[in-house]
């Protein structure tokens, strides 16, 4: 789903009929408590992106001289979760502040990485488990707070928080432990 219409529906969901006509009728760069939503919205997005579901790519690169500046990688990489060679055994890296060291060749990296600021037109990096719903409560529940509306930003905030809870269920086979007599 676009940002903007992820925004629309936090105004939604906070009642806010005039922010909704403002999103519809927007030609242009936002303003004013627009442009407040949109840095909401990034700010949410990147919180869920770094604390709760990371965000994983795998990228293939030409290890000339044993290292991978961060600058290679298409999107800024949180952590390096593996490094593979091309037959797909995994190969030994270090991490270093602007590099990964690894053995010279092709390599596969996988990584996570956190979400570049988005625009209006953007689309979101998030789908399945994380519902536009979801990101809405989040973003109404930062608004609330940087317009002191304190209230109403913890009653988001706890909506955020269990919908968060909900996405994150994972399911174990139950299993009943057989009997031990003494």
């Amino acid at each position: 789903m676009l940002v903007k219409e992820i925004v629309a529906l936090a105004a939604a969901n906070m009642g806010r009929e005039d922010l909704i006509a403002e999103i519809n009728d927007l030609a242009g760069e936002p303003t004013g408590e627009l442009d407040s939503l949109l840095r909401c919205y990034n700010l949410v997005e990147n919180e869920i992106a770094l604390d709760y579901f990371p965000l994983k790519k795998q990228e293939s690169f030409s290890a000339a001289g044993g290292r991978i500046f961060y600058t290679q990688f298409s999107c800024a990489p949180v952590d390096i979760k593996k490094v593979a060679a091309d037959d797909g055994r995994p190969l030994p890296f270090e991490i270093y502040p602007e590099y990964v060291a690894v053995a010279g060749g092709e390599v596969t990296v996988t990584y996570t990485y956190s979400p570049a600021e988005k625009k209006w037109g953007d689309e979101s990096e998030f789908s399945g488990k994380i519902s536009d719903r979801l990101i809405s409560y989040g973003v109404a529940c930062e608004f609330c707070l940087s317009r002191g509306m304190f209230s109403q930003a913890a009653m988001w905030e706890k909506k955020y928080r269990d919908a968060l809870r909900a996405a994150n269920v994972i399911r174990r086979k139950l299993s009943v432990r057989s009997r031990r007599w003494v």
